[in-house]
């Protein structure tokens, strides 16, 4: 095993929608970055709704890659494309990247995650985080988590982004979880918190290698009413536990 990594495989998992510009280069450099680890390895990109060539750049990079492959979901939703990701991942622990934001240097430290830790996440809220973000979205960013603080009473300063889980908790969660599109990953998180399990936040280095393919104002209210519907799904489950 090279590099004292604390685990024996891991799993890359990659959402994609409408990506032709970037998807070559970026699935190339993700996969060279896996393959220099040394260990055994899978990628799995979930490509979901494209209406341009993704798809078929896609199919040709994994040709001839025998750790790659492709799911294809009909609609384009973030959340699910990640949550189908990671049921479908076979390995210890499972690691997300985006197309256009994804890092070595995370990977590194993912595959060296104490054994007392369920997941590690790269926070961008965190004192030594560089976050070159435009400034409308590291507010939005700020706002997030302070509205995730206020429902959910959580410890993470960051929910979005690079992060790993072990299959292990996600096996124990993931059929739990109510969100997709935006919020399937903040809900995994907060529901591996409640659960006592400890989660590593580690400071992220961003720099946008091209603007958001979302409208930020659109997303606003969708996330909002999400939130809501999930705090009120946390509420019921806790009264039933309590019922028990």
């Amino acid at each position: 095993m090279g590099g004292n990594f604390t685990v024996k495989n891991f799993s890359v998992v990659v959402p994609v929608y409408n990506e032709e510009d970037i998807v070559l280069q970026s699935a190339a450099q993700i996969y060279d970055i896996c393959k220099r680890k040394q260990l055994e390895f899978e990628i799995i990109f979930a490509e979901n709704g494209s209406e341009d060539n993704t798809l078929s750049l896609i199919d040709e990079f994994i040709s001839d890659k025998k750790e790659c492959r492709v799911i294809s979901l009909k609609l384009a939703n973030y959340g699910n494309a990640l949550k189908q990701g990671f049921i479908q991942a076979n390995n210890e622990i499972v690691i997300s990247f985006d197309i256009d934001y994804f890092s070595e240097d995370f990977l590194n430290q993912a595959l060296r995650l104490e054994k007392a830790f369920s997941a590690i996440t790269a926070s961008k809220r965190l004192v030594k985080s560089a976050d070159g973000r435009r400034l409308v979205r590291r507010i939005a960013t700020f706002t997030f988590v302070g509205i995730l603080k206020v429902l959910f009473n959580t410890n993470l300063s960051d929910t979005h982004g690079m992060k790993a889980v072990r299959k292990t908790s996600i096996i124990k969660e993931v059929q739990n979880v109510v969100s997709t599109q935006d919020l399937f990953d903040t809900e995994l998180l907060i529901r591996i918190e409640k659960n006592n399990e400890k989660i590593l936040e580690i400071p992220a280095v961003i720099n946008e290698i091209r603007p958001s393919v979302s409208v930020i104002y659109k997303r606003i209210p969708r996330t909002i009413k999400s939130l809501v519907k999930l705090r009120i799904q946390l509420s019921k489950e806790s009264l039933n536990t309590k019922n028990l």
